[in-house]
Order: structure tokens, then sequence, then C-alpha cells
């Protein structure tokens, strides 16, 4: 029996499999094929209309799954959690719950409360109305709400993912549809964000010191300020995509099956936040690459990868029914090619050094956070051994993922049609390459500190700094403060909007380009496009509504193009019309109709 047992533990040692361990490996791989057969039979019996709207209901059913499970993975984790929670000092603690809550309070008593990209911030709310009360996924172009019940009657598939549209129908459900909670909500993910930024830094450089810095840096960043106070999905997408690189270094420094349950369940949802947000699989798996490499060898890291997968393929099918989507791209202008690239990067690129929108001092400290790394890279010195005359150890591993990170999240818009930062509002996208810099930076903050804390007090080298970064910031304020003049006609309608809302009576029904906001404010609303239906179908409408029928005659009806306000003209052509309301705001007129059917 002892023989035996040896005999087994040396067939291990030689790398030989037992046969319970061949027989897991062949399961394993045919249910890979299984995954992979599924989804290409899927994505080839049906067509793309038939696709998205299987993907209506499956989609929010699979991420609410999902979510329960990365709930159930952080309690299972609970324990090592708290063992590595407990490792922060008390000091670091309240540095950095101050941290927050001035960085919170900023961003939400200073920035303008407001949307500030038209109008899909109203889509993603709807969508998440949607969720919530009807159990699908997409934006509604026809629908009421009656005696408080809210009904879509035509749904369009969206060809943003869902994962934030979710999160709001959980907002939704606990608290009912609001505006205002769905603002709150990004004020705390943009709170928790400024946290998870110390923690990163902790898992990556185990320094505490860097974790500040690089979450004091975080805080005060205008831009992510300005839009944490929007409805906008940009800041849950770079929460979730810091929270699974957080996931996967926790996995390398605690590689057990419960670590890696946590991670295989994280990066399926960060995922589904933007088109790109799939990038952040890189960095993810560059880190287990790089930091635990043994664990590509072992047989339960391909299992939890095959989770991930299952999790991730509606969002897989999703991008499959949209690729031929043109995202806005005028005429033949290609979405994504190397033609964008010389007129991105040529904004994109100065955008971290002008300090008009960013501050100069994070690119700088991260460049400092860099020079150690390559110097040492120059010098061929082991990465394991310490920084001569500053007590860092050499992190090359570690920056070179936070660097991949970054330049994922940067690179990708240099080639989209949209991607500069100075086109209309899209200075968003640099929201999700700037939590790498802070890390960066933080690590460098952290070199300036053990550099000139030779010379003075490390805690006067630390305040010192620390007051550098905040003066800095100051000269942002009026910025952040500033509503700014893009999408100001859109804005205006928006608001203009919210007047119809509360002065037509409950029981109307209201034709516009945008009634997803209308459905929001708890009216019954419909695309103009429905207006101009044959009258036999119309007539439902007038039955239906006694409170009136009316048109919104919105934004879409002024813009330059012929089509839409082609659609306006014919509509009010099509009517018998009376003018309720209007406002002008420069050279453009909103206004408000009454419809009734011509004799």
């Amino acid at each position: 029996m002892e023989a035996r047992h040896s005999g087994g533990l040396r067939r291990r040692e030689e790398g030989h499999m037992t046969r319970k361990e061949l027989a897991g490996t062949v399961i394993l791989g045919l249910c890979y094929v299984v995954v992979t057969a599924t989804a290409l039979v899927w994505v080839h019996l049906y067509t793309t209309v038939e696709l998205k709207r299987q993907l209506q209901w499956l989609s929010p059913l699979v991420l609410e799954i999902n979510f329960c499970l990365i709930i159930v993975a952080l309690i299972v984790n609970g324990g090592a959690l708290r063992t590595f929670l407990g490792r922060v000092s008390r000091r670091a603690w309240i540095v950095l719950l101050v941290t927050v809550v001035i960085g919170t309070a900023v961003t939400t008593f200073g920035a303008p409360r407001i949307h500030r990209i038209f109008y899909d911030e109203d889509i993603y709310l709807n969508i998440g109305q949607n969720i919530a009360c009807e159990r699908q996924a997409g934006m509604c172009n026809n629908g009421e709400t009656r005696y408080g019940v809210y009904s879509c009657y035509q749904l369009q598939h969206s060809k943003e993912p869902n994962a934030w549209p979710y999160l709001i129908s959980l907002l939704y459900r606990a608290i009912g549809v609001s505006h205002l909670g769905v603002h709150i909500m990004n004020n705390v993910i943009w709170a928790l964000s400024v946290m998870l930024v110390f923690f990163l830094a902790l898992l990556l450089f185990g320094d505490e010191r860097a974790g500040l810095f690089a979450a004091l840096l975080f805080a005060v960043m205008p831009e992510g300020m300005r839009w944490a106070n929007t409805t906008a999905i940009e800041p849950s997408a770079l929460f979730f995509g810091g929270l699974t690189l957080a996931a996967a270094l926790f996995f390398v420094k605690h590689p057990d099956r419960k670590s890696l349950f946590l991670a295989a369940v994280i990066l399926p949802f960060a995922i589904q936040f933007r088109p790109e947000s799939v990038l952040i699989a890189i960095p993810a798996g560059l880190t287990v690459l790089l930091m635990a490499p043994r664990e590509l060898t072992r047989r339960r890291f391909y299992a939890f990868l095959l989770v991930c997968i299952v999790f991730a393929l509606p969002h897989l099918v999703h991008l499959y029914c949209v690729k031929a989507q043109s995202w806005g791209a005028p005429g033949d202008t290609s979405k994504f090619a190397l033609s964008h690239l010389y007129k991105n990067i040529a904004v994109n690129g100065p955008f971290y050094v002008v300090n008009k929108r960013f501050p100069l001092i994070v690119t700088l400290l991260a460049l400092v956070g860099l020079a150690g790394p390559l110097a040492r890279l120059r010098r061929g010195l082991a990465a394991v051994r310490g920084d001569a005359g500053t007590g860092h150890s050499f992190h090359g591993r570690e920056t070179l993922i936070v660097t991949v990170w970054f330049l994922l999240f940067w690179g990708i818009f240099l080639f989209f049609y949209a991607g500069s930062y100075d086109y209309g509002a899209d200075v968003r996208f640099s929201l999700l390459s700037q939590m790498p810099l802070a890390l960066l930076g933080g690590l460098g903050g952290a070199c300036v500190v053990q550099w000139i804390g030779r010379r003075l007090s490390l805690r006067t080298v630390e305040s010192i700094l620390a007051v550098v970064i905040v003066m800095s910031f100051l000269s942002f304020l009026p910025y952040v403060r500033a509503a700014t003049q893009e999408a100001w006609s859109s804005r205006f309608d928006h608001r203009f909007a919210h007047k119809i809302a509360e002065s037509i009576p409950p029981d109307s029904f209201i034709f516009t380009h945008n009634p997803n906001m209308f459905l929001i404010w708890g009216k019954n609303a419909g695309q103009a496009s429905i207006a101009m239906s044959p009258d036999v179908h119309l007539r439902h409408f007038f039955k239906r509504y006694p409170g009136g029928v009316y048109f919104h005659y919105n934004y879409w009806c002024t813009v330059s193009s012929e089509t839409q306000p082609a659609l306006c003209r014919n509509i009010l052509k099509k009517f018998d019309t009376e003018k309720i309301m209007w406002e002008r705001e420069r050279d453009k007129e909103f206004a408000l109709y009454r419809l009734a059917l011509k004799q």
C-alpha cells in the first residue's frame, strides 16, 4: 500500500497524470468543445434580429446570476479579505477616509449635477427601467405608465452593453425610478474608486505611502469629478475594470480556489460596461502570467476560465450582433481606422501634459514612478533586489502591468473616428486611462518622498507633496464647476422637455425623438416616426389618452442634416396643431404642439 502511494507521488513529481486527473482534463476539454460548439451553432442558427431579441431577456438574466455570484464570492473570501484589510495601518485608514470624503464632497457639491452626453444617459436610465420593470434589456420606443405600472410596447436592442443599466435596475427595484438616485450612485462609485486605487497600489507595490498618494491623485482628477456627477457609464466602467485587476492580484497573492472564483466572476461582469471594456482581460491575464505563471499549468485555472467564458458568452454574441454598427460615423468614414491616428494623437497625447483638463503633476509623478524600473532594467539588476538608496523594490512586473493597462485604454481611442478628447463630450474616454496613471503617480510620489526623506523628515516631505498636489488641483476648480458648452442645445432641450413633463396631464401621450427621458419621468411617450403611421392606427392614441396627444419639437428637428427635420415638418403637416409651449436658445427653438387628426 505504501509502495503504491509512493509510486503515485513519484509519477506526479515526474509530470505524469493519474487516471483521475487525466479523466478530469478530458472532461474539461470536452466542456470547452461543447461551449464553443454551442456558441457557433447559436450565432449561425439565428439571424442578427433574432439574436438581438433573444439577448433582450438573456443578457439581464445572466448579469443577474453573475452579480449574485460576485456577492457570494466576496462572502466566501471574507476571511482572506479581512486579513488583507487588517494589515492596513490606522493612520493609513484615517488619511484614506479623509481623502475619500473630501474628494467625494467636492465632486458631489462642486461639479454640476447634469447630463453631459446626450441622449445616451437617458437611454441608459430607460434600459435600466426596462430591466427593472419588464425583465428585458433595451430602450423603449413606445411605452406608458398607468396607475403606477410601467409597460413598454416596442423595445429596441441597444448597441451598448448592459452592465451599467443592470446596476441602475437594481437601484430602481429598491427605490423606484429616480434621476437623482443614479447621480448619487455614480457619486458612491467614485468614492469606492478612490478607495480601490489605494488597495490596488497596496496589492501592486506593497506600500501604503504609494497607495495614499495614488488615491489623492485620483481623487483630484477634474474629468473624474465632472463625470462622476452625471449618470454616464464611464465611472462604473473604470471602477469594475480596476476591480478586475484587484481580483487578479488578490488571486496571485492568495492562490486558492476561492480567490480564483472571485476573479472568474468579476471579469465577465466588468467587460460588459463599454465595448472596449473587454480589454481589461489583457492586464488581468498578464498579472497571472508574470506573477503566478505556475497557475497556468493547473486544471483549476482553466475550469474557472470556462466559468468566466460562459458568463461572458451573451456579451460576446452581443458584440457579434453590433459589429456592423457605424457608431455614428458619418458617410463612408470607418469607425476604426489607422487614418484617425494622427488627428487623435495630436489631441490625446498633449492632453496629459498641457495642464488644462488633466493635472500635469500626475503625469510627472507617473514618469517618476516609471523611472526607477526603467533605470534598473538598463543596469540589468535582478527584479527582486531593492533600489539602491531608496529602499523601494524594483516593481518591474507591476509597473509593466499598469503601463499596459494605460496603453490599452488610451491607445484604443486613437483609432476611433470619435476618439479625440476634443470631439464633443468624448473627453469622458480619458477616464478609462486615469486609474493606471494615478497608480504610477502614487509610486512616483512614494519614490520622491523616499529620495528627499534622506535629508528631511519623511512626514514633512509627505505633507509638502500632498499640499503641492492639492494646490495644483485648485486651478482646475472653475473647470470642474462649469457645465461647458458641449451639447448646449441638447441640454437646453432636455430642460425644456422636463418642463413639458411637469405641465401636461398624466393621461397624455408625447411623440418625440427621445421618448426615453419622458418614460423615466413617468410620462407616456413614443418615437416621432410612429406619428407618421396611418390614421387608422393613430386613432388608438387619441382614444387611449384623453389628456391629449402631443409632439415635442426637439433638438433633432433643428440639426443640419435633412432627414430628421423633414420628419418634424411632415408631422406638423399631417395633423392639426396648436402650439402650447415654446422656448428659444440662441438660434434654436423648441416647442410643444398639441395634435389633432385632420378631418
